[in-house]
């Protein structure tokens, strides 16, 4: 009997070694990050389609030591209203759900749209009215992944100004601006919800070199929205 008691004491021990060894060679936890927008969220501009999430993605990997698996739901021409039906989609309702990270980059389309692709002169009215209508839709957004996640930090980006060539540009500035100013009262509305500007970043620069066509950035303007992303993201986790 003591010798099957002796036995059964190393099994435990010998299985208990094992335990801990295998669980120190784990893999590391993967960090889940969503991105919903538009063809700049896509990267529509950067021959490697890779755009600024995969930078972003490189970047975290870095800091963090930790994977990133990235579910990119951009889809080029989208506006809010899109997003808004996208987001019954179950399985980008499960990817939010699971999201450790999640960002928002849209308005670029809401913005052409109100102003019926005409920049020069701008129809103010009809581009107030559809701000009213993109800020609506943008509180519905977050609140529709605040109910799928409650927890995962959101970042939403701001938008720019690429319309630089048309004799009114400081016009069309102003009022980006008012939009902006929109986009980060929303955001204040919901925890864990962070505004990341864009405006500056292309501002006093030559278009040429940062941007592939008229709206869309190439890759060293997709740089310049990465390294601002990235840097706000790893402000907030402590990590910079």
């Amino acid at each position: 009997m003591k010798n099957y008691l002796f036995l059964f004491c190393v099994i435990l021990i010998l299985l208990g070694t094992y335990t801990g060894i295998s669980g120190s060679s784990a893999s590391p936890k993967v960090i889940n990050l969503v991105a919903l927008g538009d063809s700049i969220t896509h990267g529509i501009g950067d021959p490697t389609k890779k755009g600024y999430i995969e930078i972003l993605k490189v970047k975290l990997e870095e800091k963090r030591n930790n994977p990133v698996q990235v579910s990119n739901f951009a889809i080029p021409r989208y506006t809010t209203d899109k997003i808004l039906e996208q987001l019954h989609d179950e399985k980008i309702k499960m990817e939010i759900k699971k999201a450790n990270y999640i960002i928002l980059y849209i308005g670029t389309n809401d913005f052409r749209k109100g102003a019926n692709h005409q920049f020069n002169p701008l129809n103010v009215k009809r581009i107030n009215e559809g701000k009213v209508r993109f800020i609506s839709n943008l509180h519905k957004i977050l609140e529709n992944v605040r109910k799928d996640n409650s927890a995962a930090p959101i970042f939403v980006l701001g938008l720019y100004q690429p319309y630089v060539e048309y004799p009114n540009h400081q016009e069309i500035l102003s009022i980006i601006k008012h939009w902006n100013n929109e986009i980060v009262n929303v955001a204040g509305d919901f925890d864990q919800t962070y505004f990341v500007p864009t405006l500056d970043l292309f501002q006093n620069k030559t278009k040429s070199n940062y941007f592939s066509d008229s709206l869309h950035p190439n890759p060293a303007g997709y740089q310049l929205i990465a390294d601002r992303l990235s840097e706000q993201v790893l402000i907030k986790l402590g990590t910079k």
